[in-house]
C-alpha cells in the first residue's frame, strides 16, 4: 500500500508531465517560434533518436551472431 507522500509525489509528477507540452508550446510562442516549426524539429529529433536506437539494436544482434532455435525448425 502506498503512503500519502508517495501518492502525492506520483500525482505531482503526473501533473508535471501533463503540463509540459502546453507549457513548452506557450513559451515557444511567446519567444516567437511558430508551433509548426516546433513540431517539425521535435519530430526530426524523435526520428533521429529512433533511427540511432534501432541501428544500435541491429548492430548488437549482428555482433551476437546467429541464434540457435531450440525448437529444431
Amino acid at each position: 500500500m502506498s503512503t500519502p507522500h508517495q501518492t502525492a509525489a506520483e500525482s505531482a509528477g503526473t501533473m508535471l508531465a501533463k503540463a509540459a507540452p502546453p507549457a513548452s508550446v506557450s513559451i515557444a510562442t511567446i519567444a516567437g517560434v511558430p508551433v509548426s516549426e516546433l513540431v517539425l524539429w521535435a519530430t526530426l529529433v524523435y526520428t533521429m533518436l529512433m533511427i540511432c536506437h534501432k541501428s544500435i539494436a541491429i548492430w548488437r544482434d549482428l555482433r551476437a551472431g546467429p541464434r540457435c532455435d531450440s525448437r529444431g525448425d
